[in-house]
């Protein structure tokens, strides 16, 4: 039976979006992202006008969900994070800085590299924010299955980056 840790590591890996939460003067808002793995936590890109980039710059904070959302009722399956967030300055250096410390799921190298960071510095709202995960949960599934209450484990975050980063 996988650990929580291993749980998270694994639905981490395998997903490539993450439903960001954020709160605003005109409530929460919730929006779904593609997210690309960093050390400790993962990038996202969008406009810097959307309603979650304007709060994130507000409040340095957000949460998020990764799951499976083809998984049965029986088998559901997520990880609920914790992030500190925030915009990242679009200097040429800075941007590179973010995309080259990439795990290796996404790393990209040379010109590739260099591709991308045209492509973000190119369009002017355009802005990479990290999010920085503080902590993270996953679905306690035996409180699902025996009880049909929705509870969550919390993980330990180092070891389920040490096993996104291949070293656990």
């Amino acid at each position: 039976m996988a650990s929580p840790e291993q749980r998270a590591t694994a639905i981490l890996a395998a997903h490539r979006y993450v439903v960001i939460g954020t709160a605003d003067a005109d409530g929460p808002w919730t929006a779904a992202a593609q997210y690309r793995l960093l050390p400790r936590g993962m990038y996202v890109e969008s406009d810097l006008e959307s309603r979650h980039a304007r709060a994130i710059a507000a409040s340095g904070t957000a949460s998020g969900v990764v799951f499976d959302s083809s998984a049965s009722l029986s088998d559901a399956d997520g990880v609920q994070l914790v992030f500190r967030a925030r915009e990242v300055d679009a200097a040429p250096s800075t941007v590179r800085e973010v995309l080259d410390a990439r795990l290796a799921r996404d790393a990209v190298t040379g010109s590739a590299l260099e591709d991308e960071v045209t492509g973000v510095i190119a369009v002017p709202r355009k802005r990479l924010y990290v999010l920085h995960v503080e902590r993270a949960y996953v679905f306690d599934r035996d409180a699902w299955r025996s009880r049909g209450t929705d509870a969550r484990l919390e993980v330990d975050v180092a070891a389920v980056w040490a096993g996104l980063a291949g070293e656990g």
